[in-house]
């Protein structure tokens, strides 16, 4: 039967586009859905907050009636002509194992972008770079972990056999021996002492003024990255929303020299571990027990996801000493949290930033998975 795309117009619509991917991949045993309230705040026009400084177009393929893979195209006017120059995105990018079906896909997602005067389709991203970024290509067996794409291994073949090309890599990476990080705590806080900096934690009372003030130091301090695209208001405020209640203020963190915010540094903790059983729509004894889960659950893994110092630091020995002194700040605190820390992931870190790198590696910290992004020129179609 041939594939037939059909755009996602109607509420319906709507929630079978977020709820595909858990049907799809529901024979992987290493695919674990997100709850589907985090997906629609995501995706939802409604709640987005692409669609607050941006547009997107959703569409589902059918095979016989039966929905077998989805796609995004999006343009977010947040994006600097310098990030990717005239480029549209494409991502929601989920598919059964079948390549005419990918083709479909890209196909429909590179017209759209044509006719919003694009010249190149860059992706796949959840909608924002600031979202969930890339193709999962390596670490598919690994535990699932928050805000981090998971897609099937067969689904980077029908990409590239579709006329796209890899592009860049975005590691994450994972410090798995905390006691070996512990051992040398009392060094380490020499180097706060010598950086001449102080770091304390979120003000709880006044959130939105403590994450107004992270985002002007991440954007500041990765202005120059490929792939940037500046974090706006309202993508914070998302966060802020959702995961406050899972947010403690010593796990975010804002370095301050002569009292001038210079770093921030912010760790989420890893919600699968009080989701991954209840399934993308928990039941209502499944809803109690993640109220429960919420209050006392321990976390002990998490994500480094908010991580930036200043523009005016980078490459002077004082930026290395702040940088070296906040990474070691976000593990002590966390494990100040849970003594039974198993590990914490940072990402995503370019291919190619060797900075941050070395100082990752220095930490003890390894690459866990490989998130890779695709491109192609478009042309006159």
């Amino acid at each position: 039967m041939p594939v037939v795309i059909e755009p996602v117009n109607t509420k319906a619509a709507l929630s079978e586009f977020i709820r595909l991917p858990g049907r799809l991949y529901r024979d992987f045993p290493a695919y674990v859905p997100p709850l589907t309230m985090d997906r629609k705040g995501f995706l939802d026009p409604a709640k987005a907050p692409l669609f607050k400084h941006g547009k997107a177009q959703y569409w589902i393929a059918r095979r016989d009636g039966m929905a077998v893979g989805r796609i995004s195209a999006q343009i977010d006017e947040a994006q600097p002509e310098a990030t990717f120059g005239n480029a549209g995105m494409f991502g929601c990018l989920d598919a059964i194992d079948d390549g005419e079906v990918v083709e479909a896909l890209l196909t429909v997602a590179v017209d759209w972008l044509r006719g919003q005067g694009k010249t190149r389709a860059v992706g796949p991203c959840l909608l924002s770079m600031n979202e969930e970024a890339g193709l999962l290509v390596e670490g598919h067996d690994e535990p699932p972990l928050i805000m981090t794409p998971w897609h099937p291994p067969y689904l980077e073949r029908h990409v590239l056999a579709a006329g796209f090309s890899a592009c860049r890599d975005l590691h994450h990476w994972r410090l798995d021996h905390i006691e070996d990080h512990l051992r040398t705590l009392n060094e380490r806080h020499r180097t706060v002492t010598a950086a001449a900096i102080t770091i304390r934690p979120l003000n709880m009372r006044d959130i939105p003024r403590d994450l107004e003030i992270m985002r002007l130091v991440y954007n500041d301090a990765w202005k120059d990255n490929w792939g940037f695209v500046p974090l706006e208001p309202e993508d914070l405020a998302g966060l802020s929303r959702d995961l406050k209640p899972f947010v403690r203020p010593e796990l975010g963190m804002i370095v301050e020299r002569a009292g001038k915010p210079v770093a921030v540094a912010m760790i989420f903790p890893n919600l699968f571990e009080i989701t991954a059983d209840l399934g993308a729509d928990p039941s209502v004894l499944g809803w109690a027990k993640l109220g429960y889960r919420t209050f006392f659950h321990k976390f002990s893994t998490g994500r480094i996801i908010l991580l930036g110092v200043l523009s005016e630091f980078r490459q002077s020995v004082t930026g290395a000493m702040i940088a070296m002194a906040m990474v070691d700040e976000i593990i002590t605190r966390f494990t100040n949290y849970n003594n039974d820390l198993k590990w914490v992931e940072a990402g995503w870190v370019l291919d190619n930033n060797e900075r941050l790198r070395k100082l990752l590696q220095q930490f003890g910290f390894s690459i866990t998975r490989t998130l890779r992004l695709y491109d192609r020129e478009l042309g006159a179609g």
